[in-house]
């Protein structure tokens, strides 16, 4: 759907209000802490910068989306895991469970007060394919997806798939492109790193997906 510029403004908005704390939540997470890591702490003004500014593209983004909580909390937590695997090439698995839950739990919730019950069936189904696609994918070449990238590939098709599975196969093309602009970015930065340098997926698969909404 095509947000009103209310919409777009609140979304925005409210991701620039909890920045710091999201902030703060990468600053745990990139140090590796892994107790307490969700409490909130000061950080520098260039991490709270930089992941201001991740949040408030990413939830503007996420205004088109519909349940539009389901989408903006995927685009909150969405900015938390793109700026610490930009940063450590991880997609922590004690944030990502929770975050999964809470976006699973705000897109039944909004289906069903929404009365499109049927929405859930295909963000189940496309759950399952996607995750059947980087199961294989990892089984074929290790290398190429870490078990983070499944887990957040799989929790986007979900949502994806419940808009609609013509927006679901967008995603992923856009998701792949914004993959294969960041390895040359990459390559471009570390022109010594050689063939095999590790690329971190969460921001295309997160980026890619909200895109798709636009289209």
């Amino acid at each position: 759907m095509t947000p009103t510029l209310g919409g777009l403004v609140t979304a925005a908005v409210a991701g620039l209000v909890v920045s710091p704390l999201l902030a703060s939540w990468t600053a745990a997470l990139a140090a590796g802490q892994r107790v307490g890591w969700w409490r909130p702490r000061p950080v520098g003004m260039f991490r709270w910068a930089v992941t201001a500014a991740v949040t408030v593209l990413l939830t503007s983004l996420a205004a088109a989306g519909n349940p539009g909580a389901a989408w903006w909390i995927l685009a909150a937590g969405g900015a938390v895991l793109s700026v610490v695997d930009a940063q450590t090439q991880l997609l922590p698995a004690r944030f990502t469970y929770p975050f999964a839950a809470a976006v699973g739990g705000a897109l039944v919730l909004g289906s069903i007060l929404g009365g499109e019950p049927a929405g859930l069936l295909r963000a189940a189904a496309a759950a399952a394919v996607i995750g059947a696609i980087t199961l294989t994918i990892r089984f074929l070449s290790p290398p190429t997806m870490g078990l983070g990238d499944i887990r957040v590939a799989v929790l986007v098709a979900g949502l994806l798939g419940a808009t609609g599975w013509s927006t679901l196969w967008q995603g992923q093309l856009l998701i792949l492109l914004m993959g294969g602009l960041t390895a040359m970015v990459l390559r471009i930065r570390t022109p010594g790193s050689g063939l095999k340098f590790a690329v971190p997926m969460g921001p295309a698969i997160f980026l890619g997906s909200l895109l798709a909404l636009w289209l």
